[in-house]
């Protein structure tokens, strides 16, 4: 809802409705002055107007309404579509966060701010049109809680039963109430009084709620991101251009550094790549168990698990002496290092480079190993500024020796760090391939073919401090390959009943004890 101009949000989902458009300036939105409309009322219904005209004239699954400056955010980001559709599949209805008024209660401070008149009006509307209701009302005023803005979201179905009920009323209301005398901010009664009729209609609901923060901003600060990764795109574009230009005469050459003579330590069989630079001793105990579940879902006689640490990381790589020399200056950060020892290994060597967070499930199909290259597509792009958008998972890849985007990708980390003396941004990798993607068409399309299509790869670590069950592991078994957990989570082994959650159950089940001992699982073997 907006009265004046704004800038655009890069989520379609966030549509312009201009409230109060009737003889007014033209911005070129969707306005409230078309079809069965009241746009003639803004001055006193305030975005009510905008209200009234998508419940008579719009024809949708799920609508909300947010401000030109206020928004329904999550972690600092607008909530798009996919977060905004599974609140609804277990909330019907998302207000903004509950406030609390500093009069002894809404009513007293309605009265303070407003005409207490025009709420008594309002109630007696009520008894004689919804006398049901009047309980709810009086219960209401007689509270501290105010739900602020006419914001919210919800099935179309329940906006349109809403609206027929606040209208009914506040038409009738509107009948009764004289402004005269009021100023041009207490003659915006009926949007005044219409947030306090929000929380009485939601008291009588059958529907459950759910609450969401709200931001106040403008759009362009939701942008952003977006801005920076453009530039930050176009920066490394710059940067490994010479790269690319060079990439038809040299692929396959090693320009700037060859390593020792490396013997295939893998034993003929495909090798599995996981950083630990510090080694195993001191892993938490989460990320020993995704390791664990790793080691068991490997084909014994078809891939091999090769762990990669400070200690033994030369004996398969050959970085480059200025790369040696950063990361000893502390120029280049250790889960930088990780990327560009996953550039050479996976070029050198082939294999899978999975970090060491993911949670393998079930045991690795052959045909993982196969394919000409193995990563992980999103359903929904990442957050905001994510260059990546989905396509891939840069810390899950498998390919063999020699391809092209790895050659590509080793290179241009080379490159960039004979000039560079700080890291460009943590998702430097993520931004080459990104270009790699744009500038070669077999890399793309490769690329395309390769993604291998992932679920809610977050869903194990939402599940981990849950009660442990026969029907969470059997979902478990028959969901994801491939979750990933959060290194920094408080899992627990047991929850407040002192019941074993999930996590519990895996982190015993994976122990390295239980796996020396060779322990099946009744319900993941």
């Amino acid at each position: 809802m907006t009265h004046k101009k704004i800038d655009p949000l890069l989520d379609p989902i966030y549509i312009p409705l201009q409230v109060g458009k009737a003889k007014k300036e033209d911005f070129g939105y969707l306005g409230d002055d078309t079809g069965d409309q009241i746009s003639e009322k803004n001055a006193a219904y305030c975005e009510l107007t905008g209200i009234y005209w998508l419940w008579k004239n719009a024809d949708c699954d799920n609508i909300g309404i947010c401000h030109y400056r206020r928004y329904f955010t999550r972690d600092e980001k607008l909530l798009d579509r996919d977060v905004i559709e599974h609140i609804l599949q277990e909330y019907p209805i998302l207000i903004p966060n509950t406030s609390c008024v500093n009069e002894a209660d809404a009513y007293r401070h309605y009265a303070k701010k407003h005409y207490a008149k025009d709420l008594d009006i309002c109630r007696e509307v009520i008894g004689e049109k919804y006398p049901d209701y009047l309980v709810a009302f009086d219960f209401a005023m007689q509270t501290i809680l105010v739900s602020i803005g006419n914001m919210w979201i919800t099935k179309k179905s329940i906006f349109d039963r809403y609206c027929a009920w606040l209208f009914d009323i506040l038409f009738e209301a509107e009948r009764r109430i004289s402004v005269e005398g009021y100023d041009d901010y207490q003659k915006r009664v009926f949007g005044f009084l219409s947030e306090r009729l929000f929380r009485v209609w939601l008291l009588m609901q059958p529907e459950a709620i759910t609450e969401e923060p709200i931001t106040l901003a403008e759009p362009l600060e939701f942008s952003y991101p977006e801005k920076k990764m453009n530039l930050l795109y176009r920066y490394v574009q710059s940067k490994v251009e010479p790269v690319f230009r060079c990439c038809p005469a040299a692929y396959g050459q090693e320009a700037l550094t060859r390593p020792s003579d490396l013997a295939d330590m893998a034993g003929g069989k495909i090798p599995v790549w996981v950083c630990l630079w510090q080694g195993e001793a001191g892993l938490p105990d989460s990320i020993r168990c995704s390791l664990n579940s790793l080691r068991q879902s490997l084909p014994p006689d078809q891939a091999e698990l090769r762990c990669v640490t400070l200690e033994n990381c030369m004996e398969y790589v050959g970085f480059t002496e200025m790369i040696i020399q950063k990361y000893n200056d502390g120029e280049i950060p250790a889960h930088h290092l990780s990327d560009i020892l996953m550039a050479e290994l996976l070029y050198r060597y082939g294999g899978m480079w999975i970090d060491a967070s993911y949670f393998v499930s079930r045991a690795l199909d052959a045909e993982i190993f196969a394919r000409p290259l193995f990563t992980l597509r999103h359903s929904t792009p990442g957050e905001p500024g994510d260059i990546a958008k989905g396509r891939w998972s840069g810390d899950l890849w498998c390919i063999p020796k020699g391809n092209k985007l790895f050659w590509v990708l080793m290179q241009s980390l080379w490159h960039y760090w004979e000039t560079e003396h700080k890291l460009a941004d943590p998702h430097l990798t993520d931004y080459i391939i990104a270009a790699a993607v744009d500038a070669f068409p077999d890399i793309r399309d490769e690329l395309e073919r390769g993604a291998y299509p992932a679920g809610d790869v977050f869903k194990l670590h939402q599940w981990m401090n849950q009660r442990c069950s026969r029907e969470r592991l059997q979902e478990l078994k028959m969901g994801e390959i491939f979750y990933k957990l959060d290194q920094q989570a408080a899992y627990r082994k047991k929850n407040m009943a002192g019941q074993q959650t999930l996590y519990g159950y895996l982190s015993d089940f994976y122990s390295t004890e239980a796996l020396r001992n060779d322990i099946d699982c009744p319900i993941l073997s």
